[in-house]
């Protein structure tokens, strides 16, 4: 009797253990392809942080707006930039909205926009929201005035979330692994902070490049708003033409890396399409349990 309890405790671990190297492995042959499915990335070495004066001009790279909606969309800016993105809202007078998507540690360095980089930008892919949270402002906190680092010397350091608040707007944080679909409890986080947006409200949200996960948040508000009036084909094609070309449900060659993910991004995004029709601007019922029941 004892013998046989031990086996199944046994047992019971080995499936446990098998199910968490699952939920943490790559893509492979055996995983799961449902829709609700998401491959979790392994944070890549080495983490450098590095300057990126590209965006710290006084236009923001990748912008577009849609005025029917007071939404726009961008790669990460400086101070100079926000100025710009801020405009529309004068001649509407409405209150920005900053929605950072980046899960990625990033910051600000003598006004010039900084990132811990490291390959594909998962170096914090392993973190939850408040983890990667904490490991930036730890990792800005630990710089010091009149130190140089990466060729710099050191003159101010800023977090964004203080650069957006001091110039008189409002700051949303959302921690999105760049090249991934975003996990559940970040999409519930976002339909709450939707929820919670007075009525003139201008939306602007950025990524690292403006791109992925920009276009992908865009087609998400949309969805929010119109899903029960506009079809999903309309959406995608409307926000596709505003974002270059960027199509967030295109998935492209089996054998590059990214198709795992760009598959899910697609499921992902006709999945939340049929939530946001059934629940308009989240009304009624979570984005996490909505997955829960099918």
């Amino acid at each position: 009797m004892k013998a046989s309890l031990i086996f199944i405790l046994l047992f019971v671990t080995a499936c446990a253990e098998k199910k968490i190297a699952q939920e943490h492995s790559g893509p492979s042959e055996s995983s799961p392809k449902s829709s609700f499915f998401m491959t979790r990335p392994q944070p890549t070495e080495p983490v450098e942080l590095v300057f990126e004066k590209e965006r710290a001009g006084a236009k923001p790279n990748n912008y577009r707006k849609n005025d029917e909606l007071k939404m726009s969309g961008s790669a990460m800016f400086g101070p100079k930039a926000l100025k710009v993105i801020a405009k529309p809202t004068k001649k509407n007078k409405s209150i920005l909205y900053i929605f950072d998507l980046r899960q990625e540690s990033h910051g600000l360095i003598n006004d010039i926009p900084v990132t811990w980089q490291a390959d594909r930008d998962w170096a914090n892919a392993d973190l939850n929201h408040d983890e990667a949270v904490r490991r930036e402002r730890r990792l800005l906190g630990d710089l010091r005035v009149g130190e140089r680092i990466a060729g710099q010397e050191i003159k101010s350091i800023e977090t964004e979330e203080s650069m957006v608040r001091s110039s008189g707007h409002q700051y949303v944080r959302l921690t999105v692994t760049d090249h991934v679909r975003p996990v559940d409890s970040e999409v519930d986080r976002f339909i709450e902070a939707v929820q919670a947006l007075p009525e003139n409200s201008w939306i602007h949200f950025h990524c690292r490049a403006g791109k992925g996960r920009t276009t992908t948040f865009m087609v998400l508000y949309e969805m929010l708003l119109r899903a029960k009036y506009s079809e999903f084909d309309e959406i995608i094609n409307k926000n596709t033409k505003l974002s270059n070309d960027y199509d967030v449900i295109a998935v492209g060659d089996p054998k590059e890396w990214k198709y795992p993910y760009q598959k899910e991004r697609a499921d992902f995004v006709r999945n939340f399409y049929e939530y946001a029709k059934a629940h308009p601007r989240g009304e009624g019922m979570t984005w996490s349990e909505w997955v829960r029941q099918k």
